[in-house]
């Protein structure tokens, strides 16, 4: 029988120590993308309620969507304060395009809360026609063949 030296006890438990390492590294890594998914979801959630806090919390925007819904005439100032708010709601859904999977839930979400948005809301398509040439070309024809045109 061969005798163990003492460097090769060493050795072995700095290789166990290596690989425990190693485990434990894997364990904190998928840790640290939960809760990085988990704060992501939270900033879409928080993008979701600005975006309705926006328009509860400013009646008069509301009130001017409705008049041009009504197909009353808007001064141009008007028609600015609309605009911007509608473009406002088109780059945050260009982030979302850019940053979630296509199939991803809140894609379809958003994708069936525009679809309605655009067949309710005569602003969305008038500033989407007027304004479309400033996005990305791939978030564009997404949008042109995903909402605007159903």
């Amino acid at each position: 029988m061969k005798k163990i030296e003492p460097s090769q006890i060493a050795t072995l438990i700095a290789n166990l120590g290596v690989i425990l390492g190693i485990f434990f590294l894997a364990y904190e890594l998928r840790q640290n993308n939960e809760l990085m998914e988990a704060e992501a979801r939270l900033n879409r959630t928080v993008l979701a309620i600005d975006a309705w806090r926006s328009t509860a919390e400013n009646p008069g925007l509301t009130e001017l969507r409705e008049k041009e819904k009504r197909g009353e005439p808007l001064s141009s100032a008007e028609i600015r304060q609309v605009d911007a708010a509608v473009m406002a709601i088109f780059v945050t859904i260009e982030w979302a395009f850019g940053e979630l999977p296509k199939d991803s839930s809140e894609v379809i979400q958003i994708r069936e809360v525009q679809r309605h948005n655009f067949a309710n809301s005569p602003e969305y398509a008038r500033v989407w026609q007027s304004r479309k040439h400033s996005f990305d070309p791939e978030f564009v024809q997404w949008m042109d063949e995903n909402v605007v045109k159903h």
